[in-house]
Parts: C-alpha cells; sequence; structure tokens
C-alpha cells in the first residue's frame, strides 16, 4: 500500500470518560493507518452505522456487509498517494494480556480535485465515512479522528476540508460544527413530497 501518513504509524489520542459500561473500559485510543487486518472491524462498524441490519433490511445486510468490506479493500490495495483511512483501537475488555485492541471508529480521508462546474478550490481534503461503534459513542472517538484528519490535510498543504452529511443526521451535524466545520451548500431536493429522502449537506472547514 502506498499512502501518506505518520512517520510513527501511529498516534495516542486520550479520550475523556462518557456515560455507559463501554466508557469505563476506554482509558485511551491508538488512532493509526488502517490495515488488512482491520477490514473486517472496520467493515462491521461501517455496515452497522449507516444500514439498519434489522426487519426486511435484514435479509440484505450480509450482501451489503460483504460490498463494504470489498470496496475497502479495494481502496486500501490502490495505489492513491494522498488517501488514508484511519482507524481508532481501544484495549480489550477481555483478561487476555495478548488480545488484540478493538476497533472502535474509522474515518477515511482523502484529496480531491472539483468537477468543472463545482465552486471549490483545488485541491482539498474531502472526509467520508466517519463513523463509530455503538459502544463507544459519545466519548470523544469522532472527535478526535477528525482533528488527524485535519492534521493530516493540512501536511498534505489543503486549504480546505470538506465532508458530506445527511441533513437529517443532528448528532453529526452537532459533531461536525463544534469541530469547526459549517454550511458551505445544500444540494437541490427535486422531490418535496412526504416520504422523501432527506438532503445532503456538503459542510466545509478552512485550515491553518
Amino acid at each position: 500500500m502506498t499512502h501518506r501518513a505518520f512517520d510513527s504509524g501511529e498516534i495516542g489520542v486520550t479520550q475523556a470518560a462518557g456515560p455507559g459500561a463501554a466508557a469505563a473500559a476506554v482509558a485511551r485510543a491508538v488512532i493509526r493507518p488502517a490495515r488488512g487486518q482491520d477490514i473486517p472491524g472496520i467493515s462491521h462498524i461501517l455496515a452497522s452505522s449507516f444500514y439498519d441490519p434489522m426487519g426486511w433490511a435484514g435479509l440484505v445486510y450480509p450482501l451489503v456487509k460483504l460490498g463494504i468490506q470489498a470496496d475497502l479493500q479495494s481502496r486500501l490495495q490502490s495505489s492513491r498517494v494522498s488517501y488514508i483511512c484511519l482507524a481508532a483501537l481501544v484495549p480489550s475488555p477481555s483478561t487476555e494480556l495478548q488480545r488484540e485492541p478493538t476497533i472502535a471508529g474509522t474515518v477515511e480521508l482523502s484529496q480531491r480535485h472539483p468537477w468543472p462546474w463545482q465552486t471549490l478550490e483545488a485541491p482539498y481534503g474531502y472526509v467520508a465515512n466517519l463513523a463509530v461503534g455503538h459502544g463507544f459513542r459519545r466519548q470523544g472517538i469522532g472527535r478526535d479522528l477528525l482533528a488527524v484528519c485535519e492534521t493530516l490535510a493540512q501536511g498534505w498543504q489543503m486549504e480546505h476540508l470538506y465532508l458530506h452529511v445527511m441533513e437529517d443526521n443532528r448528532q453529526a451535524r452537532q459533531l461536525y460544527s463544534r469541530a469547526g466545520f459549517s454550511l458551505f451548500e445544500a444540494e437541490v431536493n427535486w422531490a418535496p413530497w412526504p416520504g422523501h429522502q432527506p438532503r445532503r449537506l456538503l459542510m466545509r472547514k478552512p485550515l491553518g
């Protein structure tokens, strides 16, 4: 794999303990570039965060998860230089000293160039697939993943970070706002009838 990442391969991030049983076990998380062995754990977090495994949707959930896993593996094996997938790991609650850490969250960062009709500067940093496992939310892991993306983007000489969020995802929008992102553009909704899909919002954070 060819990725621009940390020279040390990992960064330790101290987490503030939050509510819930899982929070008490999380004293420290390590954020590092994702590795091949992380793919199943990351795929599980992405699938469970963005797709509902219950009800009729559960019938296709295994296929969705396999598709996410294949796509992630393809991205990790690509030769793109300005791309990285990060994994946030926490100590396993097991008493076994040799037990592998648990993947608690993930995010992807890439350098992109705008299409001719877009009003974005070239190039720019784009954050995608930020997700934290259900048992590790509200502990600052998402915030710290964004902070590492910002550090990387500055190292890539990016002037802005962008990301998309669904309009009805209030928790994510609050997270991004607290991290310094603001609304840049809202996509046009051509189907304003009941039951339509919410709009995607493009948010931006200046760097430097």
